[in-house]
């Protein structure tokens, strides 16, 4: 059975879009595709004339491509000339049960384009790959990933790069710069019902309650998302409220990285100067974002309280943060909060002062403790051996809280021994960009089982060599 397209926003939105087709750009591989993501959206498999639809070099039926507009708040300055420079909503597909967003990116320049190619290349559509698809292993929202095909194209960026288009998936490309967006051209009707519509997408069992109790919603889902970011030693990049969705997904990813070693003050993307982005500023901008989208609602909501919700952040924040990092630390007998965020600050502290690897020091502190793992040798073995020579005082009060037998079943399943790591990702691209896909499938199919220990003894689990220099990033990436 093909897609079924059911195009809502293009219909009920004109005024916040501009309709145009994807403008080809030469001959069309295909790279990847992820035939389950395709499979649960049509229940068939990809067809052959996939890489043609993506790359518009046939007219991919049923869809209604738009660029949209919004604006948004860069680096703390508001903008009001952004919107969808180098990607297309296709249209949404309708399945059972629900409705998802198809996008283009790569598909050339429109509009909104300021004065850009609109293309995408390979580096940045495979980063996103990655990324979508890790997070989807590791349960955090996110966008995801359907199919990436490279282009004839040569497009200018640092360098002159491969192009590529990349069809991402989302549950709606609806961001808290289209309420900006509405605001700042007076588009009150415009704005409420693109909200009813939201709220119709996503909660619709809240579509009767005020929007102060629809707010609630989002601020709760993003909250919960960016406590699961740091849980897991992510830091986006770019967090402009253009690029926040109004689903808290993870959404536009970018300059982004997880920490190899733990340095929680590290700034990957280079041109984020001032640090404003920086990983422990992510909740705090988090806020910041969505008291923009509390602003912009007051154009429709009347008397509602809105502001009023935001005293919710923090709270949701810090008990999903504090929820996860139980399970990471084997924590979950323990009752006791207070005695959790203890050894939860213990450990940061372990790690920041020791620059252990973040994310393999979880899975190595759970084999410290599994008499039945099998897992305790390479990286993960020289991990636990740091970990019992430098934190031999908090391995003290860590095994008294657990009584020595901390919940390693649920250890292993949320710590991964494959995580997205930069120096992994730029192995990938760069085979790629020679014609070599078999790194990429191989390492997207690691990162889709990243808890599974026959991983152990392959390169996707091996950290970056001692004293390689942090990857420096670029919002081009």
């Amino acid at each position: 059975m093909p897609l079924i397209f059911d195009n809502q926003f293009a219909n009920k939105f004109p005024e916040l879009c501009h309709a145009q087709k994807i403008q080809p750009d030469g001959q069309a591989k295909l790279r990847w595709v992820n035939d389950t993501l395709w499979k649960s959206l049509s229940h068939d498999s990809p067809p052959k004339e996939l890489a043609d639809w993506i790359a518009g070099n046939r007219d991919w039926l049923g869809t209604e491509p738009v660029a949209q507009k919004y604006a948004g708040h860069q680096f703390g300055h508001f903008n009001p000339y952004l919107g969808d420079g180098r990607g297309l909503l296709v249209g949404q597909v309708k399945t059972a049960n629900e409705r998802y967003d198809l996008h283009v990116k790569g598909a050339g320049p429109t509009p909104y384009s300021r004065g850009g190619d609109g293309r995408a290349v390979l580096r940045s559509s495979i980063r996103e790959l990655l990324a979508s698809e890790a997070f989807q292993a590791l349960g955090i929202p996110t966008t995801r990933a359907l199919a990436l095909v490279s282009t004839e194209g040569r497009i200018q960026r640092e360098t002159i790069e491969p192009g590529a288009m990349l069809v991402r998936v989302a549950r709606t490309h609806i961001r808290f710069g289209h309420f900006e967006h509405c605001l700042y051209r007076n588009l009150e009707d415009s704005a409420k019902r693109l909200w009813q519509h939201s709220i119709e997408e996503l909660w619709p069992s809240t579509a009767d309650k005020t929007v102060s109790e629809q707010f609630r919603y989002v601020v709760n889902a993003t909250a919960e998302m960016i406590a699961k970011w740091q849980a897991y030693g992510f830091v986006h990049g770019v967090m402009n409220t253009d690029n926040m969705s109004l689903a808290g997904e993870t959404f536009d990813y970018g300059p982004y990285a997880f920490f190899d070693a733990y340095k929680p003050n590290h700034i990957f993307n280079h041109t984020d100067h001032a640090g404003r982005y920086g990983f422990m500023q992510q909740p705090g901008v988090g806020l910041w974002n969505l008291k923009r989208l509390a602003h912009a609602l007051g154009l429709f909501a009347g008397d509602a309280p809105v502001d009023d919700v935001l005293d919710d952040y923090e709270p949701v924040l810090r008990q999903e943060f504090l929820k996860v990092m139980k399970q990471r630390l084997g924590l979950t007998h323990v009752d006791d909060d207070e005695t959790c965020w203890s050894l939860i600050s213990g450990w940061l502290m372990l790690l920041e002062t020791y620059q252990l690897d973040y994310n393999l020091s979880y899975r190595a502190l759970g084999a410290l403790f599994n008499k039945n793992s099998q897992a305790l040798n390479g990286p993960l073995e020289k991990t636990a051996t740091e970990i019992k020579s430098k934190g031999q005082s908090w391995l003290s009060d860590y095994s008294k809280a657990v009584a020595n037998k901390p919940d390693t079943a649920t250890m292993k399943q949320v710590n991964p021994l494959v995580i997205l790591r930069t120096h992994h990702a730029q192995y990938v691209i760069e085979q790629a960009e020679q014609g070599d896909d078999k790194p990429l499938t191989d390492y997207v199919s690691a990162l889709m089982t990243p808890f599974d220990e026959t991983h152990n003894n392959t390169r996707w689990v091996l950290p970056p060599e001692p004293g390689q220099a942090p990857a420096e990033l670029s919002c081009s990436s």
